[in-house]
Protein backbone atom coordinates (compact mmCIF):
# COMPACT_ATOMS: atom_id res chain seq x y z
CA UNK A 1 0.00 0.00 0.00
CA UNK A 2 1.08 3.73 -0.72
CA UNK A 3 2.48 5.90 2.06
CA UNK A 4 1.52 9.75 1.45
CA UNK A 5 2.26 12.80 2.34
CA UNK A 6 1.41 16.38 1.96
CA UNK A 7 2.55 17.91 -1.64
CA UNK A 8 3.84 21.17 0.57
CA UNK A 9 6.71 19.07 1.26
CA UNK A 10 8.14 19.62 -2.42
CA UNK A 11 7.50 23.39 -2.41
CA UNK A 12 9.91 25.61 -4.30
CA UNK A 13 11.24 22.46 -5.80
CA UNK A 14 10.42 23.61 -9.49
CA UNK A 15 12.08 26.66 -8.86
CA UNK A 16 15.04 24.91 -7.68
CA UNK A 17 15.31 22.17 -9.89
CA UNK A 18 14.91 24.89 -12.81
CA UNK A 19 17.98 27.13 -11.48
CA UNK A 20 19.70 23.68 -11.92
CA UNK A 21 18.74 23.26 -15.18
CA UNK A 22 16.98 20.44 -14.77
CA UNK A 23 13.57 20.01 -16.80
CA UNK A 24 10.62 19.82 -14.19
CA UNK A 25 8.24 18.35 -16.01
CA UNK A 26 10.15 15.63 -17.07
CA UNK A 27 11.50 14.76 -13.53
CA UNK A 28 7.89 14.67 -11.82
CA UNK A 29 6.99 12.72 -14.95
CA UNK A 30 9.45 10.46 -14.20
CA UNK A 31 8.17 9.41 -10.99
CA UNK A 32 4.19 9.84 -11.52
CA UNK A 33 3.63 13.45 -10.64
CA UNK A 34 2.96 16.89 -12.23
CA UNK A 35 3.34 19.91 -11.86
CA UNK A 36 -0.59 19.95 -10.94
CA UNK A 37 0.25 17.10 -8.40
CA UNK A 38 2.05 20.37 -6.45
CA UNK A 39 -0.46 23.20 -7.39
CA UNK A 40 -2.30 22.12 -4.04
CA UNK A 41 -0.01 22.22 -0.86
CA UNK A 42 -2.75 19.92 1.14
CA UNK A 43 -2.95 17.13 -1.60
CA UNK A 44 -1.41 13.95 -1.05
CA UNK A 45 1.27 12.57 -2.88
CA UNK A 46 2.73 9.06 -2.94
CA UNK A 47 6.16 9.48 -0.34
CA UNK A 48 8.05 6.86 -2.70
CA UNK A 49 7.67 9.57 -5.44
CA UNK A 50 8.82 12.33 -2.95
CA UNK A 51 11.77 10.41 -2.54
CA UNK A 52 12.80 8.60 -5.97
CA UNK A 53 12.44 12.92 -6.97
CA UNK A 54 14.83 14.19 -4.86
CA UNK A 55 17.28 11.20 -5.58
CA UNK A 56 16.74 11.93 -9.01
CA UNK A 57 16.81 14.97 -9.31
CA UNK A 58 20.11 15.61 -7.02
CA UNK A 59 22.23 12.71 -9.59
CA UNK A 60 20.39 14.37 -12.73
CA UNK A 61 21.94 17.74 -11.81
CA UNK A 62 25.08 16.84 -10.31
CA UNK A 63 23.85 18.50 -7.17
CA UNK A 64 24.48 16.26 -4.13
CA UNK A 65 23.26 18.83 -1.71
CA UNK A 66 19.81 19.15 -3.94
CA UNK A 67 17.69 18.42 -0.60
CA UNK A 68 20.31 20.49 1.59
CA UNK A 69 19.15 23.26 -0.96
CA UNK A 70 15.05 22.83 -0.96
CA UNK A 71 15.29 23.08 2.79
CA UNK A 72 16.87 26.33 3.05
CA UNK A 73 13.91 27.82 0.55
CA UNK A 74 11.24 26.40 3.13
CA UNK A 75 10.13 26.88 6.67
CA UNK A 76 7.80 25.33 9.27
CA UNK A 77 5.29 26.68 6.73
CA UNK A 78 5.21 23.58 4.70
CA UNK A 79 3.79 21.50 7.46
CA UNK A 80 0.18 24.21 7.24
CA UNK A 81 -2.21 24.13 10.07
CA UNK A 82 0.44 21.97 12.46
CA UNK A 83 2.62 25.39 11.78
CA UNK A 84 0.37 27.43 13.27
CA UNK A 85 -0.12 25.03 16.52
CA UNK A 86 3.59 25.05 17.18
CA UNK A 87 4.08 28.39 16.52
CA UNK A 88 1.59 29.18 19.46
CA UNK A 89 3.25 26.58 22.04
CA UNK A 90 4.31 28.00 25.17
CA UNK A 91 7.98 26.39 24.87
CA UNK A 92 10.34 24.89 22.27
CA UNK A 93 9.51 21.72 24.25
CA UNK A 94 5.82 21.48 24.48
CA UNK A 95 5.90 22.20 20.46
CA UNK A 96 8.01 18.96 20.10
CA UNK A 97 5.62 17.50 21.86
CA UNK A 98 2.65 18.60 19.84
CA UNK A 99 4.72 17.70 16.50
CA UNK A 100 5.45 14.51 17.59
CA UNK A 101 1.80 13.88 18.27
CA UNK A 102 0.68 15.82 14.90
CA UNK A 103 2.89 15.32 12.52
CA UNK A 104 0.69 12.57 10.74
CA UNK A 105 -1.16 15.46 9.91
CA UNK A 106 1.64 15.99 7.37
CA UNK A 107 2.39 12.03 6.35
CA UNK A 108 0.95 8.83 8.77
CA UNK A 109 4.40 7.41 7.88
CA UNK A 110 6.66 10.12 9.40
CA UNK A 111 7.61 9.73 13.14
CA UNK A 112 9.31 12.16 14.96
CA UNK A 113 10.21 11.80 18.54
CA UNK A 114 12.56 13.00 21.17
CA UNK A 115 15.11 10.36 22.05
CA UNK A 116 17.80 10.30 25.25
CA UNK A 117 21.19 10.71 24.48
CA UNK A 118 23.29 7.58 26.16
CA UNK A 119 25.73 8.47 29.02
CA UNK A 120 24.75 12.76 27.91
CA UNK A 121 21.64 13.32 30.35
CA UNK A 122 21.87 17.07 29.67
CA UNK A 123 21.19 16.36 25.77
CA UNK A 124 18.05 15.40 23.75
CA UNK A 125 18.17 13.97 19.81
CA UNK A 126 14.93 15.09 18.21
CA UNK A 127 14.69 12.26 15.50
CA UNK A 128 13.02 11.98 11.96
CA UNK A 129 12.26 8.79 10.48
CA UNK A 130 10.12 7.34 7.82
CA UNK A 131 8.26 4.25 8.62
CA UNK A 132 8.02 2.29 5.56
CA UNK A 133 8.85 -0.87 4.21
CA UNK A 134 11.37 -1.56 1.82
CA UNK A 135 12.68 1.48 1.60
CA UNK A 136 15.19 2.91 -1.49
CA UNK A 137 17.90 5.33 -0.30
CA UNK A 138 16.56 8.55 0.44
CA UNK A 139 19.68 10.50 2.07
CA UNK A 140 18.31 13.78 -0.07
CA UNK A 141 14.87 13.30 2.17
CA UNK A 142 16.19 12.90 5.29
CA UNK A 143 18.41 16.06 4.77
CA UNK A 144 15.41 18.11 3.14
CA UNK A 145 13.45 17.34 6.53
CA UNK A 146 16.33 17.59 8.89
CA UNK A 147 16.83 21.28 7.45
CA UNK A 148 13.05 21.94 7.58
CA UNK A 149 13.29 20.80 11.56
CA UNK A 150 15.81 22.88 11.92
CA UNK A 151 13.85 25.78 10.09
CA UNK A 152 11.43 25.77 12.15
CA UNK A 153 13.09 25.24 15.47
CA UNK A 154 14.91 28.38 14.42
CA UNK A 155 11.28 30.25 13.79
CA UNK A 156 9.78 29.30 16.88
CA UNK A 157 12.57 30.18 18.91
CA UNK A 158 15.11 32.61 16.65
CA UNK A 159 18.51 32.49 17.55
CA UNK A 160 18.25 30.95 20.97
CA UNK A 161 17.50 27.03 20.33
CA UNK A 162 20.50 25.95 18.31
CA UNK A 163 21.60 22.36 17.86
CA UNK A 164 24.94 20.65 18.88
CA UNK A 165 25.08 18.32 16.80
CA UNK A 166 23.34 16.94 13.14
CA UNK A 167 23.30 13.02 12.64
CA UNK A 168 22.52 11.26 9.49
CA UNK A 169 22.42 7.53 9.24
CA UNK A 170 23.98 7.69 5.37
CA UNK A 171 27.62 8.70 4.21
CA UNK A 172 27.74 12.66 3.31
CA UNK A 173 26.48 13.28 0.64
CA UNK A 174 28.13 17.12 -0.78
CA UNK A 175 30.23 19.41 0.53
CA UNK A 176 30.90 20.17 4.56
CA UNK A 177 30.65 24.00 3.59
CA UNK A 178 26.84 23.08 2.42
CA UNK A 179 26.48 21.25 5.63
CA UNK A 180 27.92 24.39 8.09
CA UNK A 181 25.57 26.62 5.98
CA UNK A 182 22.55 24.44 6.36
CA UNK A 183 22.38 23.08 9.97
CA UNK A 184 25.24 25.35 11.86
CA UNK A 185 26.72 22.83 13.61
CA UNK A 186 29.00 19.78 13.04
CA UNK A 187 27.67 16.66 11.27
CA UNK A 188 28.10 12.90 12.28
CA UNK A 189 27.81 10.76 9.10
CA UNK A 190 26.88 6.60 9.94
CA UNK A 191 25.14 7.53 13.23
CA UNK A 192 22.47 5.06 13.62
CA UNK A 193 19.71 7.79 13.32
CA UNK A 194 18.51 11.09 11.35
CA UNK A 195 18.48 13.54 14.11
CA UNK A 196 19.36 17.22 15.57
CA UNK A 197 21.01 16.93 19.13
CA UNK A 198 19.55 19.47 21.27
CA UNK A 199 21.07 20.90 25.06
CA UNK A 200 17.47 19.23 26.99
CA UNK A 201 17.68 22.95 28.53
CA UNK A 202 16.31 24.25 25.40
CA UNK A 203 13.25 22.46 25.82
CA UNK A 204 12.42 24.80 28.61
CA UNK A 205 12.65 28.05 26.41
CA UNK A 206 9.60 30.10 26.22
CA UNK A 207 7.88 31.29 22.69
CA UNK A 208 7.72 34.42 22.05
CA UNK A 209 5.09 33.89 19.41
CA UNK A 210 3.01 32.04 22.18
CA UNK A 211 -1.20 32.85 21.88
CA UNK A 212 -2.99 29.92 24.36
CA UNK A 213 -6.06 30.87 22.89
CA UNK A 214 -4.59 30.65 19.10
CA UNK A 215 -2.94 27.45 20.20
CA UNK A 216 -6.39 25.88 21.54
CA UNK A 217 -8.07 26.82 18.08
CA UNK A 218 -5.24 25.51 16.22
CA UNK A 219 -5.20 21.87 18.46
CA UNK A 220 -9.35 22.06 18.53
CA UNK A 221 -9.12 22.38 14.35
CA UNK A 222 -6.41 19.55 14.17
CA UNK A 223 -8.59 17.44 16.37
CA UNK A 224 -11.82 18.09 14.02
CA UNK A 225 -10.50 17.92 10.32
CA UNK A 226 -7.23 15.45 11.41
CA UNK A 227 -8.47 12.47 13.02
CA UNK A 228 -5.86 10.44 14.70
CA UNK A 229 -5.11 7.13 13.04
CA UNK A 230 -6.31 5.42 15.84
CA UNK A 231 -9.79 7.11 15.52
CA UNK A 232 -13.14 6.32 14.03
CA UNK A 233 -12.54 4.91 10.25
CA UNK A 234 -15.06 6.84 8.83
CA UNK A 235 -13.65 10.10 10.63
CA UNK A 236 -10.06 9.37 9.07
CA UNK A 237 -11.89 9.15 5.73
CA UNK A 238 -13.84 12.20 6.06
CA UNK A 239 -10.73 13.99 6.68
CA UNK A 240 -8.79 12.37 4.39
CA UNK A 241 -11.03 12.67 1.40
CA UNK A 242 -11.42 16.54 1.84
CA UNK A 243 -7.46 16.74 0.83
CA UNK A 244 -8.12 13.95 -2.07
CA UNK A 245 -10.73 15.66 -3.65
CA UNK A 246 -8.89 18.62 -3.96
CA UNK A 247 -6.42 16.69 -5.65
CA UNK A 248 -9.39 14.93 -7.87
CA UNK A 249 -8.57 11.60 -6.16
CA UNK A 250 -11.58 11.12 -4.28
CA UNK A 251 -11.88 7.74 -4.65
CA UNK A 252 -12.06 4.24 -2.55
CA UNK A 253 -8.79 2.69 -4.06
CA UNK A 254 -6.65 6.30 -3.16
CA UNK A 255 -8.59 6.54 0.12
CA UNK A 256 -7.51 3.01 1.23
CA UNK A 257 -3.79 3.36 -0.10
CA UNK A 258 -3.09 6.47 2.13
CA UNK A 259 -4.48 4.12 5.04
CA UNK A 260 -2.59 1.28 4.25
CA UNK A 261 -5.05 -0.94 4.05
CA UNK A 262 -6.53 -2.81 0.89
CA UNK A 263 -9.98 -1.08 -0.14
CA UNK A 264 -12.13 -4.06 0.52
CA UNK A 265 -10.69 -4.12 4.07
CA UNK A 266 -11.58 -0.54 3.96
CA UNK A 267 -15.24 -0.99 3.11
CA UNK A 268 -15.79 -3.48 5.94
CA UNK A 269 -14.21 -1.65 8.95
CA UNK A 270 -16.69 1.17 7.37
CA UNK A 271 -19.76 -1.11 7.31
CA UNK A 272 -18.52 -2.08 11.01
CA UNK A 273 -19.44 1.59 11.96
CA UNK A 274 -22.60 1.65 9.97
CA UNK A 275 -21.14 3.80 7.15
CA UNK A 276 -20.48 2.90 3.15
CA UNK A 277 -17.73 4.88 1.47
CA UNK A 278 -19.63 6.69 -1.08
CA UNK A 279 -22.25 8.10 1.55
CA UNK A 280 -19.61 10.15 3.22
CA UNK A 281 -17.87 10.81 -0.16
CA UNK A 282 -21.58 12.43 -1.03
CA UNK A 283 -21.93 14.00 2.22
CA UNK A 284 -18.62 15.80 1.77
CA UNK A 285 -19.21 16.98 -2.22
CA UNK A 286 -22.46 18.39 -0.65
CA UNK A 287 -21.04 20.75 1.54
CA UNK A 288 -17.91 21.80 -0.41
CA UNK A 289 -20.44 22.30 -3.49
CA UNK A 290 -21.94 25.09 -1.34
CA UNK A 291 -18.54 26.85 -1.53
CA UNK A 292 -17.26 26.64 -4.68
CA UNK A 293 -21.04 28.16 -6.04
CA UNK A 294 -19.82 31.43 -4.14
CA UNK A 295 -19.23 34.17 -6.40
CA UNK A 296 -15.93 34.68 -4.75
CA UNK A 297 -15.06 31.28 -6.07
CA UNK A 298 -15.71 32.35 -9.62
CA UNK A 299 -16.00 28.96 -11.24
CA UNK A 300 -18.03 27.83 -13.83
CA UNK A 301 -20.16 24.19 -13.32
CA UNK A 302 -18.09 22.24 -15.91
CA UNK A 303 -14.76 23.46 -13.48
CA UNK A 304 -17.14 22.47 -10.35
CA UNK A 305 -18.32 19.38 -11.59
CA UNK A 306 -14.05 18.34 -11.89
CA UNK A 307 -13.54 19.26 -8.65
CA UNK A 308 -16.25 17.09 -7.17
CA UNK A 309 -14.82 14.51 -9.03
CA UNK A 310 -17.57 14.13 -11.35
CA UNK A 311 -16.94 12.70 -15.10
CA UNK A 312 -19.66 15.18 -16.33
CA UNK A 313 -21.66 18.29 -15.58
CA UNK A 314 -25.18 16.22 -15.62
CA UNK A 315 -24.08 14.16 -13.05
CA UNK A 316 -23.53 16.99 -10.63
CA UNK A 317 -27.15 18.67 -12.04
CA UNK A 318 -28.46 15.16 -10.71
CA UNK A 319 -26.58 15.32 -7.39
CA UNK A 320 -27.46 18.87 -6.60
CA UNK A 321 -31.49 18.05 -7.22
CA UNK A 322 -30.87 15.16 -5.09
CA UNK A 323 -29.41 17.43 -2.20
CA UNK A 324 -31.31 20.84 -2.27
CA UNK A 325 -34.21 20.30 -4.62
CA UNK A 326 -33.32 22.57 -7.24
CA UNK A 327 -30.08 22.79 -10.26
CA UNK A 328 -26.64 24.12 -9.15
CA UNK A 329 -27.70 27.62 -11.39
CA UNK A 330 -30.36 27.87 -9.34
CA UNK A 331 -28.86 27.38 -5.96
CA UNK A 332 -25.75 29.77 -7.19
CA UNK A 333 -28.43 32.85 -7.63
CA UNK A 334 -29.58 32.23 -3.99
CA UNK A 335 -26.61 34.18 -2.98
CA UNK A 336 -28.08 34.61 0.79
CA UNK A 337 -28.29 31.48 1.69
CA UNK A 338 -24.70 30.78 0.91
CA UNK A 339 -23.67 33.12 2.20
CA UNK A 340 -25.29 32.04 5.37
CA UNK A 341 -24.45 28.57 5.67
CA UNK A 342 -20.91 29.53 5.04
CA UNK A 343 -21.29 31.44 8.31
CA UNK A 344 -22.96 28.80 10.28
CA UNK A 345 -20.14 26.01 9.33
CA UNK A 346 -17.36 28.35 10.23
CA UNK A 347 -18.85 28.79 13.15
CA UNK A 348 -18.31 25.32 14.00
CA UNK A 349 -14.69 25.83 13.39
CA UNK A 350 -12.14 27.79 15.39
Amino acid sequence: MTALVRAASLSSYENLAASLGLDVTRELRRVGLSRRSLAQPEALIPYLSLIHLLEHSAAAAACPDFGQRLARLQNLGVLGPLAVLLRHAATVGEALSLASSYIFVHSPAVRFVLQDVAGRPTQVDLCFAIDMPALPPHAQTLELSLGVMLQGLRMVCPGEAQPLLALFPHARQGPLASYAESYGCDCRFGAERCALRLWRRDLARPILSHDPHVRAMAETYLAQQFPAPEQAVADRVRALLRHLLDAGQASQRHVAEAMSIHPSTLQRRLAAEGWHFEQILDELRRDKLLDLLRPVARLSLTQIALMLGYSEQAALTRSCKRWYGCTPSALRKDEAYLVKNASMRSANLP
